[in-house]
């Protein structure tokens, strides 16, 4: 009789490892090697996540203000002084002109929308360049301000047909027109909150109250302002929950707080220019 031992026998023609009747087959190589591999691929992915966690954690806020009377760049500015921190090209053509001005700090991008309002210039603010420029043919000839929602990339652009506003993602391809409840001609300033998930918008050229609206465009209120405001742009800061528009007189930027209270007045050019601006926190990494 063959003895065949206690130990298992190694078929090395057949590379695998044979067993007597009744014993368990011992785990292939490969195996431990597939578990290896979930386990490495698991760490990357925590660690990928981790990364875009991080782009989103917001930095100190700048405010960004372009006018014609400051020349052909974007100035970017400390919101609670008003000092300038520093001056981006806006890269704005002889026969062109701006109809509003949209920054995102998830990328750290500004968004220049020039009139008639369907081209858009985007800038690559730490490059100081131009990254591209797109076009959305869905928008009405003319329109104000727009916003983004930085957590998707929508846009969402004023529109000369109406009290509506056009959704596009970041390319300018249509997503959605948005009828805005209760609103009864084309709207001008437009802002979005991102903690609140709300549309804010100056509905004249000349407000003293910020409508508020959820995404689809259902009315939830309004902000009474302690003094009217032009409605040609409307920025807003999350973090700090205050509101930027310029004064209807044109003397300074006013910074309200969300029960509409006036907290102080930034610099701005001569009246009788116009001023676009919008803020954000500049994030610790960005997207691209």
């Amino acid at each position: 009789m063959q003895n065949t031992g206690s130990t298992h026998e190694r078929d090395f023609h057949a590379g695998h490892v044979t067993t007597p009747p009744g014993r368990a087959k011992p785990k292939q190589r490969n195996s431990a090697r597939r578990i290896y591999t979930r386990r490495t691929f698991a760490i990357l992915a925590a660690l990928g996540f981790s990364l875009l966690a991080a782009c989103s954690t917001p930095g100190p806020s700048h405010a960004f203000l372009y006018s014609p009377a400051l020349g052909n760049t974007v100035r970017d500015l400390d919101p609670a002084t008003g000092a300038e921190l520093s001056a981006v090209p806006a890269f704005i053509k002889p026969d062109e002109t701006v109809s509003g001005m949209v920054y995102d700090p998830f990328t750290d991008h500004l968004f220049l929308r020039i009139f008639p309002g369907r081209f858009v210039r985007v800038i690559d603010r730490p490059d100081r360049s131009i990254k591209r420029e797109f076009v959305s043919l869905n928008l009405a000839i003319g329109g104000h301000d727009f916003a983004i929602r930085s957590t998707d990339r929508h846009f969402f652009f004023s529109d000369a047909s109406g009290p509506v506003l056009i959704e596009t993602n970041i390319n300018g391809d249509f997503v959605r027109r948005i009828t805005l409840a209760g609103l009864s001609a084309p709207v001008h300033g437009v802002a979005y909150d991102m903690v609140n998930k709300e549309l804010l918008i100056l509905a004249g050229p000349l407000s003293d109250r910020v409508h508020r609206f959820a995404p689809d465009g259902t009315a939830r209120g309004q902000i009474t302002l302690a003094t009217p405001v032009r409605g040609i742009s409307l920025g807003y800061d999350p973090e700090a929950r205050t509101l930027y528009a310029s004064l209807a007189d044109g003397s300074a930027i006013g910074a309200f707080d969300r029960q509409g209270r006036l907290l102080r007045r930034l610099p701005r050019p001569a009246p009788d220019q116009d001023v676009f601006l919008d803020l954000g926190p500049r994030s610790l990494l960005r997207l691209f």
